[in-house]
C-alpha cells in the first residue's frame, strides 16, 4: 500500500483573558466528518494554494517573508500564517487584521457566510475591505506531522494568538457544529473524563497551554520558544492487534515501526503507555 501525500496543514490556537487566568477556543467538528469527526479541535486546515497568492502575502504586517521562513525553517512560509488565519475566520469567524472593529462586524459576517458557502474567496474578502492580515500576532509554538500508515497525513505547523474580546467565535454550522471558550485545564480534565474527543497534537498542545497561569506569560514564553522541533509519531500494533499511538522518547517508539491502517480502522488518538503505565511525555 503506498503512503498518502503530505498536506500542509495550519492550525491556530486562539485564546484571551478569563476571570481566572486565560481560556482558549476548541471547536467541535460535524461527527459526520471523515478526520476526527465529533473531536474537539483548534481552528485549522490544510494549506490551499490560495493560501499563497501574492496579494494576500503582500497585504501581511507585523513579520516579513523572510523571518517567517526562518521561523519555520521552510521557503514560503506566510502561507501557513495566511492559512491559519484563513482557518479561524472560516471556521470560528475570528479575523486577526489590521483594522477589525465593531463597524465592521456586520460586513465580516456578511463576507464570512459567502466564503463558507464557497460564494467569495479569501482574497477577494481582503481585498473588498481593505485590510491587512497581522500575522505578526501569531506565534509558531509546534509542528506536528501524522504518523505513516494513516490514510490522510499532515503536515501540521501549530500558531498561538491572542483574540481581542471584542471578536465573537460562531461555528459555520457545517463541518464546526459548536464552540466553547474553556481553560486548557479542564478541557484536559473533560477529555480524560471522557467528556471531551480530542486529537493526540490538540493533548500535547493544551497541556503546554496549560503549563502556565496566565495569558502575558504564556505569550512571552511562545514568543522566546527555540527552534520547534518536528514530532512525528508512529503507530504501534499491541499483541493483541489493537494499534496505539507511539510518542517519540517512550520505548514503544523505538520498537514501532510503519503501521498501515486496517480499511475502517479507527484514527488512534491516545498514546500507548509506557511499560510503567504512565504516558510519555
Amino acid at each position: 500500500m503506498s503512503t498518502p501525500d503530505l498536506r500542509c496543514a495550519a492550525t491556530i490556537m486562539l485564546v484571551r483573558e478569563a476571570d481566572k487566568g486565560f481560556e482558549v477556543l476548541l471547536l467541535r467538528r460535524n461527527k459526520d466528518l471523515a478526520f476526527a469527526g465529533g473531536a474537539h479541535v483548534f481552528p485549522g486546515g490544510s494549506v490551499d494554494a490560495g493560501d499563497a497568492d501574492p496579494m494576500l502575502l503582500a497585504r501581511c504586517v507585523g513579520l516579513t517573508a523572510g523571518e517567517a521562513n526562518s521561523r519555520l525553517g521552510v521557503e514560503g512560509a506566510l502561507r501557513f500564517y495566511v492559512g491559519a488565519l484563513r482557518e479561524a475566520f472560516e471556521e470560528a469567524g475570528v479575523l486577526l487584521a489590521d483594522r477589525v472593529d465593531i463597524d465592521l462586524d456586520h460586513e465580516l459576517r456578511r463576507q464570512r457566510a459567502d466564503l463558507v458557502a464557497g460564494a467569495t474567496s479569501f482574497r477577494a474578502v481582503i481585498e473588498r475591505l481593505n485590510l491587512h492580515l497581522d500575522v505578526g500576532a501569531l506565534a509558531y509554538v509546534a509542528h506536528w506531522i501524522t504518523p505513516e500508515g494513516a490514510p490522510r497525513r499532515f503536515d501540521t505547523r501549530f500558531f498561538l494568538a491572542r483574540v481581542p474580546f471584542d471578536q465573537r467565535a460562531t461555528p459555520d454550522r457545517s463541518e464546526i457544529v459548536g464552540e466553547v471558550w474553556i481553560s486548557p485545564r479542564q478541557a484536559l480534565t473533560n477529555y480524560c473524563h471522557g467528556d471531551f474527543e480530542l486529537v493526540l497534537p490538540t493533548v500535547k498542545n493544551l497541556e503546554f497551554l496549560a503549563s502556565f497561569r496566565e495569558l502575558d506569560s504564556l505569550m512571552r514564553a511562545a514568543r522566546s520558544l527555540p527552534v520547534i522541533e518536528s514530532i512525528q509519531p508512529r503507530f504501534y500494533r499491541r499483541s493483541d492487534g489493537t494499534v496505539a499511538v507511539a510518542l517519540p522518547g517512550s520505548r514503544e517508539y523505538q520498537k514501532a515501526s510503519r503501521t498501515v491502517l486496517a480499511p475502517g480502522e479507527a484514527l488512534p488518538t491516545r498514546p500507548v503507555e509506557q511499560s510503567d503505565g504512565s504516558q510519555p511525555k
